[in-house]
């Protein structure tokens, strides 16, 4: 079994690769050359820090370390019967021809991005989103939420009424969004979101906290998809539009991001249209109950 298992782990490592770099390291029959050294720091360092990562004292050996390290640790696996060697051959192999996906999608995306006009682009984008870069109305607002997650609609109603009491009575906004707000940043921030722009909260939400006029105002209880929010109105202010120049960076920036998103799906898609119609008449329901007798075996 270990002689398979090392023949399988030597091809999945080389993948067509000449062994050509010197072992630095053999302890144990482990060998580790200078090429899986190369490898392993491409992996983990950003390149600006090769050159600060490479020649930092003991990097070098450290690094040879670890890769031992995971080769001793995944063979007592495998003797062990931890785990099968063939799943360890597959994520090897795998592994690398995800790695090599990622270069191709790079490859083809970069192709179709470097004829992109980014400027049109962002000026578009510029006048799309004027509800938050044009002329705006903004309201500063304080709000308390009591989350809908883990409550029956019976719970959920039961705490309202009980903060609206308190609200009723008189007591300290800030003190009950201290005490009842399930919004993870309220016990930093007391609920403070300060001033929001048109279209950065939920439609409910905003349609309250817009229509709020005085300040210290405490809106009636506010049912969105997150919970009920108690919202408190503090002040109301118009501001300037943002200059394009000022933005125009970050939208190119987010355009780009959307475009490789939506890219490595349209560069793939060829070749999903390339397996499918092999599979489309499989009976799947077979293939299925074999797979789960493998996944559950003792089920």
């Amino acid at each position: 079994m270990m002689i398979v298992f090392r023949t399988l782990l030597a091809a999945t490592l080389c993948m067509s690769m000449v062994v050509r770099a010197e072992v630095l390291l053999s302890v144990n029959d482990i060998n580790i050359s200078e090429d899986e050294l190369y490898f392993y720091l491409k992996e983990f360092l950003l390149p600006q820090a090769y050159e600060s990562g490479v020649q930092k004292p003991e990097a070098i050996k450290n690094a040879l370390v670890n890769l031992y390290v995971v080769r001793r640790a995944a063979r007592l696996a495998v003797e062990e019967g931890l785990i099968a060697e063939d799943e360890v051959a597959y994520r090897q192999l795998d592994g690398g021809y995800r790695v090599a996906l990622s270069a191709f999608v790079a490859d083809r995306a970069g192709r179709a991005l470097a004829a992109t006009d980014w400027e049109a682009l962002a000026d578009e984008r510029y006048l799309v989103e004027q509800d938050k870069l044009g002329p705006r109305e903004q309201v500063d607002v304080d709000h308390l939420l009591i989350a809908s997650d883990e409550r029956s609609f019976s719970e959920l109603m039961t705490v309202t009424m009980e903060v609206q009491a308190k609200i009723d009575a008189g007591e300290s906004f800030t003190a009950l969004i201290k005490e009842y707000s399930d919004d993870p940043s309220a016990q930093r921030n007391e609920g403070k979101l300060g001033f929001i722009n048109p279209g950065q909260t939920h439609p409910d939400f905003e349609k309250m906290a817009f229509s709020m006029q005085a300040p210290g105002e405490i809106s009636e209880p506010v049912l969105t998809s997150y919970g009920v929010h108690f919202i408190r109105f503090n002040d109301r202010r118009n501001r300037d539009a943002i200059p394009q120049d000022v933005v125009q960076e970050r939208l190119i920036r987010a355009i780009k991001k959307e475009r490789k998103s939506a890219l490595k799906g349209e560069v793939l898609a060829p070749f999903r249209g390339e397996a499918y119609p092999e599979v489309a008449e499989m009976d799947e329901s077979a293939v299925a109950q074999r797979v789960l007798k493998r996944l559950l075996p003792d089920s």
